[in-house]
């Protein structure tokens, strides 16, 4: 038991950045240097806190284990399980006649983007490791991750890992303009793309294919060429005929080969069904730890295993919500190939948050403050937005995090108004030592709809 604690506790000190492209394989070393460099720190100490909460929440999820596996046996007890497959067999041939490979979906991502802009600012970061970001790491250099620098992590840590690192600091403005640039780009291949951040989209480039007589893997060739000779910076790509269980196609395709490269999935069921099969279920968006563990212990660890067992999924999907056709799609690779962008409506929130070194001070407090509350009226400005409530996050050194609102009776844009309630909301609470702060607006109206529709445009509120 001591040591299944032992490892939980080195999982959680080594973040959820532990798969990103160019880490090393095995990062038994690397966790350990982690663990060692976190003793002592306020962020080891509130890990080790939390183990009791750890502890009541595996005590419960064993629990609920073990009724599953009693439900199973009873369930088995007096059952023709060549019957229940032949049912589920029936549902598998229903989702199988909805599998749609008329469309080609593509996801691209930006490698290193953050230190690669970087890079192209100061060449002669080339060839070293180095990482964006002083406190905590917004990225790190491919050479930078070869040590088990990745972002997320304790700028301190990381220098643990690799003393040569280099720090080079955030420049968003600099980060934003070049993402422009290539969002551009993409729009020009799937006018409907789907940004998915400030380095990556998804796009349908069917119509595109059609319309040029090319073939995707030459598109995607193209696309990426585009970019690098507008920008110098390397985008990898992932093509399959879906979204492949929503996010798949990011975390597989276009991280297979990975800098610099594409990969795409055939267009087939049979070849679909063998490059999900061996798949980790953990690897599926929405399987948790939790999940993972309900389902590994009725023996279905990879995609492949919730065939083996869909029979054992079917008996159980009612008591225990195990969401048999969902799972079902997963295993098959069958997923929505609906590319669009949010829509707007769908906006609730738009905040700026940083993370630094900690700070006490009260006045350089307010300057991160004035720093968030200045970005966060451009982006709101550019945007179209105004909003009524405004929260203020902020992380203790401690590593716990806090958050207090205020609304207002009339719509907020200004810097000025940020920086106030901002401050308004963070005064009663000092003094503080933090070392994240973030603004971040709700209760959102869209400026750019028209006073015809009943929305009034920011002006006639001031």
């Amino acid at each position: 038991m001591a040591s299944q604690e032992s490892a939980s506790l080195l999982k959680r000190l080594a973040g959820p950045s532990s798969g990103k492209a160019g880490l090393a394989k095995d990062q038994t070393e690397i966790n350990r240097i982690i663990a060692e460099a976190s003793k002592g720190s306020k962020f080891y100490e509130a890990r080790l806190l939390n183990k009791h909460n750890e502890k009541r929440k595996d005590k419960e999820l064993t629990e609920r284990i073990n009724k599953l596996l009693k439900a199973r046996e009873e369930a088995l007890r007096n059952v023709d399980i060549s019957k229940i497959e032949l049912n589920v067999d029936r549902i598998v041939v229903e989702l199988e006649s909805q599998r749609d490979l008329s469309q080609t979906i593509v996801h691209v991502d930006m490698d290193a983007f953050y230190a690669n802009v970087e890079l192209l600012h100061n060449p002669d970061l080339k060839d070293k490791p180095f990482a964006v970001g002083y406190g905590v790491l917004t990225t790190a250099s491919y050479e930078a991750r070869k040590y088990g620098c990745r972002s997320g992590m304790a700028s301190h840590i990381a220098k643990k890992l690799c003393p040569e690192l280099i720090l080079v600091p955030n420049n968003f403005s600099r980060y934003s303009e070049m993402s422009s640039r290539i969002m551009d780009i993409f729009s020009r291949y799937d006018p409907n793309m789907c940004p998915a951040g400030a380095d990556e989209a998804y796009l349908n480039i069917t119509e595109y294919c059609a319309q040029h007589d090319i073939s995707p893997d030459d598109c995607v060739q193209e696309m990426r060429k585009a970019v690098f000779d507008d920008t110098k910076l390397t985008v990898s790509a992932g093509i399959a005929p879906n979204k492949v269980t929503r996010d798949l196609v990011k975390l597989i395709c276009s991280d297979r080969n990975k800098p610099n490269g594409q990969f795409r999935l055939e267009f087939e069921s049979k070849a679909i069904f063998e490059f999900m099969k061996d798949l980790s279920i953990r690897k599926v968006p929405g399987i948790g730890r939790v999940s993972e563990r309900l389902l590994d212990s009725i023996g279905v660890k990879t995609c492949g295993d919730i065939f083996v067992q869909r029979a054992v999924i079917s008996l159980l999907d009612k008591q225990f919500g195990l969401g048999l056709r969902s799972l079902l799609q997963t295993g098959l690779g069958i997923a929505s190939n609906v590319v669009a962008p949010h829509q707007r409506e769908e906006r609730k929130s738009i905040g700026v948050e940083r993370t630094f070194h900690t700070i006490s001070d009260k006045e350089k407090l307010f300057e991160k403050l004035k720093e968030i509350s200045e970005e966060l009226e451009k982006d709101m400005s550019e945007g179209g937005w105004a909003g009524s409530t405004v929260t203020l996050k902020y992380k203790l050194d401690t590593y716990q995090v806090f958050t207090r609102a205020k609304s207002s009776t009339r719509w907020i844009t200004k810097k000025e108004d940020l920086l106030a309630i901002g401050k308004e909301l963070l005064v009663p609470e000092l003094p503080l030592s933090l070392r994240l702060i973030g603004l971040r607006v709700t209760s959102l109206k869209d400026l750019r709809l028209s006073d015809s529709v009943g929305i009034k445009r920011v002006g006639a509120f001031w």
